[in-house]
């Protein structure tokens, strides 16, 4: 086999290989739950970044039954630990994931003596891109909430669809053009 026959073969397999992730991605679009989340958005100390945003869904943790540690240093940190994020009734949950397998499917949620059980932010964030030459809606104003959609996999972490800002009632969806 000729060097060109094996750079023709070794373009062909990895053309393969990107297309099966695209389509697994895809199917899951188009068979898995699709919820709206609170999230927040934080500027990671990542070089590479580029026109990435880095949005964290803010889930309801209460029932998790979270516990401040015993130390009495301010302020007091509480991670839940693992917890598995699923759709119900038209929410993003977040499920306690202690003892299940695979361990490496779950997210985190990390609470401070400041922060309200109902919205405590989930870890690893989640990566929405924004074209280059799209204008940012950040800073928010005052009273606005970032919200984005998800799509909901069996395991791993949400991804992301689109976002919209809630500013008083209203819903704007973000059109990124």
């Amino acid at each position: 086999m000729s060097s060109r026959n094996r750079a023709i073969a070794l373009m062909v397999i990895q053309c393969l290989l990107v297309s099966s992730i695209a389509a697994k991605y895809l199917y899951e679009r188009a068979t898995r739950p699709r919820v709206w989340a609170r999230a927040v958005q934080y500027d990671p100390s990542l070089p590479m970044r580029g026109r990435y945003l880095a949005l964290s869904p803010v889930v309801d943790v209460c029932g998790l039954g979270l516990k401040p540690p015993a130390e009495n240093k301010l302020p007091h940190w509480v991670e839940s630990g693992e917890v598995q994020l699923v759709a119900r009734d038209g929410k993003l949950v977040a499920q306690d994931a202690k003892g299940r397998l695979p361990r490496g499917d779950f997210q985190r949620v990390m609470l401070t003596d400041r922060t309200s059980c109902e919205r405590a932010p989930v870890s690893p964030a989640i990566d929405y891109f924004v074209p280059e030459n799209a204008k940012s809606p950040f800073p928010l104003n005052p009273g606005q909430e970032l919200w984005v959609e998800v799509t909901v996999p069996p395991s791993g972490p949400p991804r992301a669809i689109q976002l919209a800002l809630s500013d008083s009632g209203k819903w704007q969806v973000l059109k990124f053009e």
